[in-house]
C-alpha cells in the first residue's frame, strides 16, 4: 500500500489552503497598496492599520500573509526584526484571541484559570513592555466582533505604553465593520486604510490555477482545456479557492487514470464531488426528449470541453432511433437546450464565425461518461414503466 509512484502530483503540499505562493499573481495592486499604508511602520517606527475587505476566495488572507512574510524579511535585512501574530477569528473567541497574543510574550502562561479581564491586562502589560514591533493580523474579524468584542481592537490600536515598540494592526474581513467598532477603535481604521479585493475574473482565475499546477504538477499533467474549464467552473463565484480546491480534486481522481493526465472529465468529476448541479432527481424530473437530448450531449462530449450543437443534434437522432423515441425538428431540439440550460443541466453559448451564429454546448460538472450512464438507466426505467 502507497508503494505506487504519483504520476502527476508532484508536491501535493503547494495546493494546501495554508501554502503561500511567493508570487501572487492578479494581488500586485493589493500588496503596493500594503505596502502604502505599512511604510511608516516600516521606517519610522510609527503605528498603522491596514483593513482588508472583499468575499470569499479573493486573496485576502494570503496576501496578508505574504505581504507580512516580505516585511518580515524586510526589517530583518535592516536589522530591525518585527514579530507577526496571525489570529483566525472565525475559530477563537475572544477569550482565545486574548491568549494567543499574550502566549506569544509568555509561552507558559495557563490556558485555564483566568477570566477575560485577567488575560486582557495581561496583554495590556506585554504591550506596553514590548520592546519589538510588532504586526498582529485578524482575519475574518467581523465574526469575533459581531460577538461584541471591541476592547481587544482598542487595546491593540491605542492602549500600549509611550516607550513600547508599535503595534499595527491588519484587520480582513468580508464585510463591512463600521458598524461594529465604537469611535475610538473606528478613527484608526479609516476610509482610507481600506484595501480592496475584488473577484477574479475567468481570465484571471486561469493564470492563478495554471501557475498552481506548474507548482504542484509535474510538467504537462494537465490538459489546457481542463485549466480552461477549472477557471470557468470557479468564475461564478470569482473564488480561487474553488479554483485550487478543483484542481487538487481533479489531480487526485486522475492519479487513478493509466494516462496520467488531467482532463475534463476530471475536472466535471471533481466538481461533481464538491458540488453538483446534477442531481437525479432533475435528471427523473425530465420528459423522455429532454432526457434523449441531454443523453445525445454526454455521449458525443467525451473528452471535448465543449461541442457544437449541431454534432450533439445528430447524435439526439440516434439516441431516439435506439429507444424508439420520436425525434423532434430542429426548432423543438433547441428549446430542449435551453431549458436543459436553464435547469443548469448543460451550459448553450451562441458563437459567431465565418458561416453565421452557431450553437456551442458544455457539461457543468459531472463527466460525461456518468451522466450517460445514469441517462440510459432512467431512460430504460421510464419507458420501461410505460409513460412517454
Amino acid at each position: 500500500m502507497f508503494e505506487r509512484a504519483s504520476t502527476i502530483i508532484r508536491d501535493g503540499s503547494k495546493l494546501d489552503y495554508a501554502y503561500v505562493p511567493r508570487n501572487l499573481v492578479h494581488r500586485e495592486e493589493q500588496m503596493a497598496r500594503m505596502e502604502t499604508l505599512l511604510r511608516p511602520f516600516a521606517e519610522q517606527g510609527r503605528q498603522c492599520t491596514a483593513f482588508l475587505t472583499g468575499s470569499v476566495g479573493t486573496g485576502k488572507t494570503v496576501t496578508a500573509s505574504r505581504f507580512c512574510a516580505e516585511l518580515s524579511d524586510y526589517m530583518a535585512k535592516a536589522g530591525r526584526p518585527i514579530d507577526v501574530i496571525f489570529i483566525n477569528c472565525r475559530n477563537s473567541s475572544e477569550v482565545g484571541a486574548l491568549l494567543q497574543i499574550v502566549r506569544h510574550f509568555d509561552p507558559g502562561f495557563p490556558t485555564r484559570g483566568f477570566s477575560a479581564d485577567d488575560i486582557s491586562r495581561a496583554m495590556t502589560t506585554h504591550l506596553a513592555n514590548n520592546r519589538r514591533s510588532l504586526v498582529v493580523v485578524l482575519d475574518e474579524v467581523d465574526v469575533l466582533l459581531k460577538k461584541g468584542t471591541t476592547d481587544m481592537v482598542y487595546q491593540l490600536t491605542r492602549g500600549v505604553g509611550e516607550r513600547s515598540a508599535p503595534v499595527s494592526v491588519i484587520m480582513i474581513s468580508q464585510e463591512p465593520i463600521d458598524n461594529l467598532l465604537d469611535e475610538a477603535s473606528l478613527s484608526t481604521f479609516r476610509r482610507s486604510n481600506t484595501v480592496r479585493f475584488n473577484r477574479y475574473s475567468q481570465p484571471e482565475l486561469r493564470e492563478i490555477v495554471a501557475a498552481r499546477a506548474e507548482e504542484a504538477l509535474y510538467p504537462g499533467r494537465i490538459s489546457d482545456d481542463a485549466l480552461d474549464l477549472i477557471a470557468e467552473q470557479a468564475s461564478e463565484y470569482g473564488d480561487a479557492r474553488m479554483a485550487i480546491e478543483l484542481l487538487d480534486r481533479s489531480a487526485n481522481i486522475a492519479e487513478e487514470d493509466v494516462d496520467g493526465e488531467v482532463t475534463v472529465e476530471h475536472v466535471r468529476a471533481a466538481k461533481a464531488m464538491i458540488y453538483s448541479s446534477v442531481t437525479e432527481t432533475k435528471l427523473r424530473s425530465l420528459d423522455v426528449n429532454r432526457m434523449a437530448v441531454l443523453l445525445a450531449i454526454a455521449r458525443a462530449m467525451k473528452q471535448n470541453l465543449s461541442i457544437p450543437a449541431a454534432t450533439a443534434e445528430k447524435t439526439y437522432a440516434v439516441v431516439c432511433e435506439e429507444y424508439g423515441i420520436q425525434a423532434r425538428k430542429h426548432t423543438q431540439y433547441w428549446t430542449y437546450l435551453q431549458d436543459l440550460d436553464r435547469m443548469g443541466l448543460v451550459k448553450v453559448a451562441v458563437q459567431n464565425d465565418s458561416g453565421g451564429r452557431s450553437g456551442v454546448v458544455s457539461l457543468p460538472d459531472i463527466p460525461s461518461k456518468v451522466l450517460a450512464a445514469k441517462l440510459e438507466t432512467v431512460i430504460e426505467g421510464t419507458l420501461g414503466g410505460g409513460s412517454s
